[in-house]
């Protein structure tokens, strides 16, 4: 994806950075919760895990557009919205969204590869 030719691009870059974090982080925990046998409640850690969950889904859906074509056959059908957001929930865009709100780059991302 190209977060330098998207309006908003470095607040959106950080947006998802922070969503990714809070997802990873209401995982880790959540398992900590579950390892440990702790009596606290999971309820702040579900919270963690769904609100960045759902912040990854709203960006892909409000970014389908920006989503790059799929050489894959396999993919090659998908829509915008799919592609985005398989692309954001595994991770494959932290990379270039670093480098956007540290200021490193223009664009980076799905141009190299899909």
């Amino acid at each position: 994806m190209n977060w330098g030719g998207v309006r908003k691009g470095r607040l959106l870059a950080g947006l998802y950075l922070a969503a990714f974090a809070a997802t990873g982080a209401g995982i880790v925990w959540i398992l900590i919760l579950q390892l440990t046998g702790s009596d606290t409640t999971v309820v702040p850690a579900a919270i963690l895990f769904v609100a960045g969950g759902l912040t990854i889904g709203a960006l892909a859906l409000g970014l389908r557009n920006q989503a790059p074509e799929s050489e894959s056959r396999l993919t090659k059908d998908a829509t915008g919205y799919q592609r985005n957001y398989n692309r954001l929930a595994l991770g494959l865009e932290l990379p270039g969204a670093w480098r956007i709100v540290t200021g490193r780059g223009a664009g980076a991302g799905a141009e190299r590869a899909n």
